[in-house]
């Protein structure tokens, strides 16, 4: 996914968050917004907003000495969720059809994005999830897939939410299928590392690998060669959130991205409205 004019104030909003969770001094504030600012001019025509949201938090760390603003933020999602965990998994194993009900539950948590904004409900939106449809309703096709594989490979997008994708990889597991999840590289916005799939186990039900990437989404060109390969070679795979989206979406791969609209620039590439939860499917090169 390519930028659109409109991402341009959201990058500089996104500065702006960033800065104030390390530093009051509007100083330092300002210099990061201007030092942002100057980039947009020479943002390539095929830069995605991963590439941009990699250089506003370089920016960022770069102005104001921090590699890390989320961390305290991150736990607290983490330890939100944990609390949640019984009672959904109780939920998902009581429903009609567990793996569907899985999934609209982690698509669902995909709320928890500080990178598109600070203000949200986590169990509003559980809930919502619950009742809705997902938008594409690519159900029917994973399930085919999942035939077919025994192995798949799921990226994931942000702490608090990893706690949800657990649950779906537990119901994939359980149905005797062996599942890598990926985190990124570095710390960057509420993005998970491996630091919070180990806080939060997911390395008990799952192989833990991180794609190298310190960009706020999976762009293979800010991966590393090993992560690259299992790629290349994965079979299927299910790519979580807005950041694994706008990075991927052109790639020519097996993929299925699991997500919940927060934006209308996003909305607008997948045919959904903000706020729908989404499960689409990559078929021949197209959405």
């Amino acid at each position: 996914m390519r930028v659109y004019p409109d991402c341009i104030p959201c990058f500089l909003r996104q500065a702006l968050e960033a800065a104030r969770r390390v530093t009051e001094n509007r100083k330092e504030q300002r210099e990061v917004l201007s030092e942002v600012a100057a980039l947009i001019p020479g943002l390539p025509m095929d830069a995605t907003p991963v590439d941009m949201g990699r250089e506003i938090h370089r920016t960022v760390n770069a102005v104001i000495g921090s590699v890390d603003p989320y961390r305290e933020v991150k736990k607290e999602y983490n330890d939100r969720a944990l609390l949640l965990y019984p009672q959904l998994k109780q939920r998902v194993k009581n429903s009609p059809d567990s793996l569907l009900t899985a999934i609209k539950l982690a698509a669902a948590g995909n709320v928890i994005d500080f990178g598109v904004g600070a203000k949200f409900d986590l169990s509003q939106s559980i809930e919502k999830g619950l009742r809705e449809k997902l938008v594409g309703f690519d159900y029917a096709l994973l399930k085919e897939r999942l035939e077919q594989v025994e192995e798949i490979l799921y990226l994931g997008d942000n702490a608090g939410e990893i706690v949800l994708d657990k649950i779906v990889i537990e119901e994939l597991v359980s149905r005797e299928k062996k599942v890598t999840f990926v985190v990124r590289g570095k710390p960057i916005i509420n993005d998970v590392t491996l630091k919070d799939a180990s806080y939060v186990e997911m390395d008990k039900v799952a192989n833990v690998i991180s794609s190298g990437c310190d960009a706020p989404g999976t762009t293979l060109r800010y991966c590393d060669s090993d992560f690259i390969e299992t790629f290349g070679k994965s079979k299927l795979i299910i790519a979580k959130g807005h950041g694994n989206f706008e990075g991927l979406s052109e790639e020519d791969r097996p993929l299925f991205f699991l997500l919940k609209v927060k934006c209308p620039v996003v909305a607008a590439e997948l045919g959904a409205t903000v706020g729908s939860i989404v499960l689409r499917a990559k078929v021949k090169g197209k959405m």
